[in-house]
């Protein structure tokens, strides 16, 4: 028995008991499509009303919270020149990529077009360059430090710590530019599968402390993964 068959035998029994010249198949037939047309009716409002949700669900797992921690996509830096990737920590931001690649000479500032360039947390900046080398991680440093002495009026390091940068075997110099300032330079520097990798920071023009800039520049020094 069909759905309309099945109308039919209910309308003739609720019928039952009048006289049968007051039942007629038409009128019978006219109830029978009456139903129909609000079952259909209530049919479309629930997939409408379920169609609407469908648009909220998604944007709230659109604009789901980033986990603590956890780095969006967008914050994830490659250098175009470089190799090496950049978990950008809250506060930083990248400020321009390298537009051509470093000659292995001299110790170019955050100004020069050959470093990529971050901005962080109160005017702090940090930029990174690179060089093919066949040094290793002493002989390297020494060459970075000659250089940017050379470049800028920068004192001897006063400290020269042994860290990882990407896991890779680092140190890290801490200079003052210009001797005596109280302005403090500090320089990242390691050797990975034959290429110098220089990271170097100081903080915003004026600023003399060095607690606030160094934490900054620790926090950017982690985000750092190595090219394989």
């Amino acid at each position: 028995m069909n759905g309309m068959d099945r109308h039919l035998r209910e309308l003739l029994d609720v019928a039952v008991g009048e006289p049968p010249h007051r039942i007629r198949s038409e009128a019978v037939r006219r109830r029978v499509v009456r139903r129909r047309v609000v079952e259909v009716a209530a049919g479309a409002v629930a997939v409408a009303a379920l169609a609407a949700l469908i648009p909220v669900g998604l944007g709230a797992l659109g604009h789901a919270r980033v986990p603590s921690g956890a780095y969006a996509p967008g914050r994830m830096v490659t250098s175009r020149h470089y190799g090496y990737t950049e978990a950008l920590p809250p506060g930083w931001r990248l400020g321009r990529q390298a537009t051509r690649q470093w000659n292995g000479h001299g110790g170019p500032g955050y100004d020069r077009p050959v470093v990529d360039l971050f901005a962080g947390p109160r005017g702090v900046r940090a930029w990174a360059y690179a060089t093919p080398t066949r040094q290793n991680l002493a002989a390297y440093a020494t060459a970075v430090i000659r250089g940017a002495r050379a470049a800028h009026p920068c004192s001897p390091p006063q400290s020269d710590r042994a860290i990882t940068i990407g896991g890779a075997p680092a140190q890290l110099l801490t200079m003052q530019c210009a001797p005596g300032s109280g302005f403090l330079v500090e320089i990242a520097v390691t050797v990975h599968n034959g290429t110098g990798f220089v990271f170097a920071s100081q903080p915003a023009p004026g600023v003399t402390g060095t607690d606030q800039p160094a934490a900054a520049f620790r926090k950017f020094l982690a985000g750092i993964r190595l090219p394989p």
